[in-house]
């Protein structure tokens, strides 16, 4: 098995899953590698019998994010579907079936699901902390110790600072970074938050001052397993 740390960049991806054994005949010598059809370099995060993953194909290749590593697959021969595998740990997928063998466990009947993939990528590269916001759409990421990025406007507005360094007060977190071009304000309280448009919920409020203008929303921590 192949481990890696995650400040490693690949360019990798996943899709559908389902049920089926994950064996299939590599007995036949003639068989060649099937064309992955799915996107490089798009992460995906699926759920498959109560387990969560994330995954991103590059060519020949995919690395699936575990609970507590990741690991790079190659994609091998296979008499039916597309098949990667790395020692005992195997990904395969035909059609809409598809089944994740890991650490002695198999899972099956995978789901994708798009909604957690802007949650899943960010920790994936790294940031710390993420909130969103409505009306117009918004989101910020903060990579503590790095920076501080506001996109606005439904992604129309894009806004980079460095991180200033966090002021704490309790359940209560700042940021204020000042630029040239920008003058970008963090306020977090650790209290339960709803998004009314989608009725989700999160442990955090977060209000962003940028600029004369105040946006509202919530948000949450993104642990780093893989560091």
């Amino acid at each position: 098995m192949k481990l890696a740390h995650f400040p490693v960049v690949f360019f990798l991806a996943l899709t559908g899953c389902g049920g089926s054994d994950v064996r299939d005949n590599d007995s036949t010598a003639s068989v060649d590698f099937i064309t992955d059809q799915r996107p490089l370099g798009k992460t995906m995060v699926y759920q498959c019998s109560g387990y969560e993953f994330i995954a991103r194909l590059g060519p020949g290749e995919m690395a699936i994010w575990l609970d507590d590593r990741y690991v790079i697959l190659s994609q091998v021969r296979s008499a039916s579907g597309v098949k990667y595998q790395e020692g005992d740990s195997v990904f395969w997928i035909k059609g809409d079936e598809a089944i994740l063998s890991v650490d002695q466990q198999r899972y099956t009947d995978c789901l994708l699901i798009p909604e957690r993939v802007p949650w899943e990528d960010a920790r994936r590269r790294g940031v710390n902390f993420r909130a969103v916001g409505n009306e117009p759409g918004w989101y910020l990421e903060i990579q503590r110790g790095r920076q501080l990025l506001f996109v606005g406007d439904y992604g129309m507005q894009r806004v980079l600072v460095p991180d200033p360094g966090e002021v704490s007060l309790g359940a209560a977190h700042s940021f204020h970074s000042i630029t040239k071009s920008n003058d970008l304000r963090v306020e977090i309280v650790d209290e339960l938050c709803s998004d009314i448009m989608k009725g989700d919920s999160y442990p955090s409020q977060v209000q962003v001052y940028l600029n004369g203008e105040t946006y509202q929303g919530c948000g949450k921590s993104l642990n780093q397993p893989w560091k």
